[in-house]
């Protein structure tokens, strides 16, 4: 191993450690606030770790697990509920719905419809990729959406520059045939697809189940953000970043064909017969994906109306207001389903195995726990008060909606080189702190700066989905780059635009009022 690789190795590793002991003993030096300290130190190791990567980013979140108690902030029976909220089970749930729909194979043929309902132009191909990949991510996880999608992308582009009688393009050489222009925005529309697609829904990316988790923990007895109650509010976020999205990769950022130049149906066409009738397994999955649809959005749409208060299990019939059945009952219930069901595949006995679960990405979970337990420590020490009081001096008391855009346009930024889970960890419990020294409702900060987190384009080590195409060597860091920068404005501008409009009418937000729940 080369000096300066080991140098940079054990600067990332030992920085974290460094930097947490240290503000412990400064705590411990002044023999006052010393759990504020130990927390601020706490904050600064996962942080300093998340940043650098130096350890897995699931492992980073089990600190509080063993600092907490050991510098005596919170007692240990304290923290390790917060590895287990409800909203972490909602995921999981939302997580063996998905992985039913994968193992079944229906995920490929709701792809390849809607590709082929689009059309062989050029441009509506961009199209239909974008649609395709954003529709699977509300559901399915942006890798697996992207990864599922490539291939095929790849396909289509192979068929037409094969028609077209030219080599294939590179990212180094995108003009070497009229498909050239197409790759790039084609391979970035099936990415960026995959973040946008994962705004719309309450399961669709970890960013927005770690603020409902947050927001469940932090106000138990504030108004409750439901399945359909997120959609009414996200959805348009997707669908006119997506609009512009594919109006910036066809017409402005590359000049995308509008002439039927091959025969990109048809080689959509050839892929949907290779999949052969529907499978008796597609149409299980199917009918489980399409009931806790239902079952989410039916639950209690509006206060005591919905199966939940039918069945004696609505917030009017429960204790303190709080729901007999979450969303999380329905995604793990209908997930448990799954493992129920046979299976007509050769060598599985269920729809769902065991086994299959080895594909869970259960270090989210565990990102989620540790997000919840910093974000208890550092209320309960007044860390997040602190934190909270600095900032709001800094942002314009008179136009919230000018710091909705600031606050947006900051994440947006950070999210491009950390994770956008641990940005979103970070900075939940120190915006809600924020809000309440401007005396606005919370909710008017945590969820624009929530959606902005899923709008990191420019960069491969963005997001997965970026990373993927990228990978494909058709698309460069400078088409990505060129691209993403007029994605990321747009994204600012549609969030603080939407919620600005929606906000106050759909929540009930009061720009200057805050709310008796959240004081």
């Amino acid at each position: 191993m080369n000096r300066p690789k080991a140098w940079k190795q054990r600067l990332r590793l030992g920085g974290g450690p460094v930097l947490g002991l240290s503000l412990w003993l400064i705590g411990a030096a002044q023999g006052e606030q010393l759990s504020l300290w130990a927390t601020a130190g706490t904050v600064a190791w996962m942080a300093w770790w998340w940043v650098t990567e130096a350890v897995p980013l699931a492992a980073t979140a089990l600190l509080p697990l063993v600092l907490l108690p050991l510098w005596k902030v919170q007692p240990a029976a304290e923290v390790a509920p917060n590895y287990a909220s409800n909203s972490i089970f909602l995921f999981l749930g939302g997580f063996l719905l998905a992985l039913a729909v994968q193992q079944s194979g229906l995920h490929r043929r709701i792809a390849l419809h809607i590709l082929w309902a689009l059309g062989d132009r050029p441009h509506r191909v961009v199209l239909g990729f974008l649609v395709a990949s954003a529709a699977l991510s509300m559901w399915l996880s942006n890798t697996a959406t992207t990864m599922m999608l490539l291939p095929i992308a790849l396909s289509v582009l192979a068929r037409a520059e094969e028609n077209s009688g030219h080599p294939a393009a590179s990212a180094n050489n995108s003009t070497a045939s009229p498909a050239g222009e197409l790759a790039p925005a084609l391979l970035l529309a099936v990415a960026y697809g995959a973040s946008l697609g994962g705004i719309a829904t309450k399961v669709g990316t970890p960013p927005n189940v770690a603020f409902l988790a947050f927001y469940q923990q932090r106000w138990p007895q504030g108004p409750e953000i439901s399945f359909p109650g997120w959609m009414l509010l996200a959805l348009p976020v997707t669908l006119l970043l997506g609009g512009i999205t594919w109006w910036l990769l066809t017409r402005a950022v590359f000049s995308v064909s509008r002439e039927s130049l091959w025969g990109g149906r048809a080689a959509v066409a050839q892929f949907a017969r290779q999949l052969g009738p529907m499978s008796r397994d597609e149409k299980w999955a199917g009918g489980l994906f399409l009931a806790t649809a239902l079952l989410w959005v039916l639950r209690e749409p509006v206060r005591g109306w919905g199966w939940a208060p039918l069945l004696g299990l609505g917030h009017g019939s429960a204790p303190e207001g709080a729901a007999w059945v979450s969303d999380a009952t329905v995604a793990v219930g209908m997930g448990l389903l799954g493992f129920c069901i046979p299976s007509c595949q050769p060598g599985r006995k269920r729809l769902l195995q065991w086994e299959d679960t080895r594909q869970l990405p259960w270090g989210v979970l565990l990102l989620f726990g540790g997000g919840l337990a910093l974000a208890s420590a550092m209320r309960a020490t007044g860390l997040a008060q602190l934190l909270g009081h600095q900032l709001a001096a800094l942002l314009p008391h008179r136009w919230p909606t000018a710091s909705v855009a600031l606050l947006t346009a900051g994440m947006t930024a950070l999210t491009e080189l950390t994770s956008n889970l641990a940005s979103v960890q970070m900075w939940l419990p120190i915006l809600a702190e924020t809000a309440r020294e401007l005396q606005t409702d919370p909710r008017w900060l945590l969820v624009p700066v929530t959606l902005a987190a899923s709008c990191a384009f420019m960069l491969p080590v963005a997001t997965p989905p970026n990373a993927i195409v990228y990978g494909s060597q058709r698309v460069s860091l400078q088409q990505m780059m060129r691209a993403g920068l007029w994605v990321n404005l747009a994204a600012v501008a549609i969030i603080t635009l939407v919620f600005r409009l929606l906000g106050a009418w759909h929540l009930g937000l009061e720009m200057h009022y805050l709310p008796a729940w959240a004081g």
